[in-house]
């Protein structure tokens, strides 16, 4: 598949009759709504978007040319990607990720809620030009904080339950990401083992996890595009390789 991130002028390739959605590599919004389609093992194209220069189509499927957006049947699309992971796990019950309890329902939407402030708090670290305020260091540790001690209390390997669900997908985006921040001159915010054990084995299952496995990009991959957003010249394409793999033979491991 093409990493290529399609830009203003670009066509909009065909439609295949498969679910498509629209998303950015390097997105962790829109990795949501990938890991819970590579869970469900749904067939889907997937189409990357430059944000910085959208093409014009892209409008059609969500009028905040964000990403996020899901077309489901041609030409029609919904948006955001709690609203598309929520849709997927109903119109596709044959491996739920919600949970059947009410009740755990809504602790998970409020751990998302409250996970959002160390959200905030990395792109705040992640494109601050240098050093970051004390008190976003803070809020990126209760973020930490809150899931060692959830973890801790629900006593499961994953936040769902033995195997991974939404509430999942849903917070290892920026984990994932997480990581890159001391390799962008961040140490304040490395995730330390002795103090987060359970969190830290949390994450090292996650990265196991099939549907996250297929998609997870290492720390230096994420720092470096980072840097290029802050550069002002983020690199969309620096994963595509489709120009080049006709042309250059695979080196045979050592």
């Amino acid at each position: 598949m093409s990493e290529k991130h399609l830009q203003t002028g670009d066509i909009l390739p065909p439609y295949t009759g498969k679910l498509r959605l629209f998303a950015m590599r390097f997105c962790p919004y829109a990795e949501r709504s990938v890991l819970v389609l590579n869970a469900k093992k749904i067939e889907y194209d997937l189409v990357f978007i430059n944000l910085d220069h959208k093409p014009e189509w892209i409008f059609n499927f969500n009028p905040k040319g964000a990403v996020p957006a899901l077309e489901y049947e041609e030409g029609k699309a919904i948006f955001d990607s709690n609203i598309i992971n929520v849709y997927l796990d109903e119109k596709y019950p044959e491996v739920p990720l919600q949970a059947s309890d009410p009740l755990r329902r809504a602790q998970d939407k409020c751990l998302v809620e409250l996970f959002a402030s160390a959200q905030s708090a990395y792109y705040t670290a992640a494109f601050a030009p240098q050093n970051v305020e004390p008190s976003t260091v803070e809020n990126y540790k209760k973020g930490l904080d809150l899931l060692q001690k959830e973890l801790e209390k629900r006593g499961t390997k994953f936040l769902h339950g033995d195997e991974p669900g939404l509430i999942d997908y849903t917070i290892w985006p920026f984990l994932e990401r997480f990581e890159a921040l001391p390799l962008l001159g961040k140490p304040e915010f490395s995730i330390d083992k002795s103090k987060y054990e359970l969190l830290v084995t949390y994450m090292e299952a996650m990265k196991n996890v099939p549907a996250v496995k297929a998609y997870t990009l290492a720390p230096e991959t994420h720092a470096k595009f980072t840097e290029s957003r802050v550069k002002g010249d983020a690199n969309y394409n620096m994963l595509d390789t489709s120009a080049v793999c006709c042309m250059r033979p695979r080196k045979k491991k050592e």
